[in-house]
């Protein structure tokens, strides 16, 4: 028999599924979501087009899902990370937020699925809520630390950590350029000696 006539066993139960929203995923990191279309997921997917079209009735499920996806996968990392490694100091913080902040312009496809992301859910209602929550994780586990390091508003602080985050990845978005790790390390260190007086 060759490889073609060889009965091929079933995968697990929504693989195929699974396939699709991160096809998805990946053309929405490099292209955008405009470009996202049955077709052109199937083709990356390396799936029929009825495939696609079984599983997501529209394009605007299609999406949708995608990015639960990736908000599934962003949180259960977030989670793996601070378990195995608490922020616990300010050099923790630095650490944290400069190694999950894109600083070059080379590293941008999670980016550009977030910024996306919150461009969609800006005209989509059942994505709305979803985004909410998906930004405040990163604040909830943040406040905590900052609490015990002395910071009078916690979750307000932890706002502001993740706002310099988000807009230094929009700078490099946005500008195509770079920021230094130690730049970034001088900006968090400032807006931390203002939150932790």
């Amino acid at each position: 028999m060759s490889e073609s006539d060889t009965p091929r066993k079933a995968g697990p139960r929504g693989a195929n599924r699974e396939r699709i929203l991160r096809a998805a995923l990946e053309i929405i990191s490099t292209k955008g979501v405009d470009k996202v279309t049955h077709r052109a997921v199937a083709a990356v997917a390396g799936v029929s087009p009825g495939t696609t079209t079984y599983h997501f009735a529209t394009r605007e499920d299609l999406v949708r899902d995608a990015f639960s996806l990736y908000i599934d996968d962003y949180q259960r990392s977030l989670v793996e990370t601070l378990t195995r490694r608490p922020v616990e100091d300010r050099e923790d913080f630095v650490r944290f937020l400069g190694g999950m902040t894109m600083l070059s312009p080379a590293q941008s496809g999670l980016e550009a699925i977030e910024y996306e992301m919150v461009l969609f859910a800006g005209r989509d209602e059942a994505m709305r809520m979803r985004v909410a929550a998906w930004s405040r994780t990163l604040e909830s586990w943040l406040s905590d630390p900052l609490e015990r390091l002395g910071a009078s508003r916690p979750l307000e602080a932890a706002r502001m950590l993740v706002a310099l985050s988000r807009g230094s990845e929009f700078e490099v978005l946005s500008r195509s350029q770079e920021i230094h790790r130690e730049q970034f390390a001088s900006r968090l260190n400032t807006l931390l000696d203002a939150v932790l007086r």
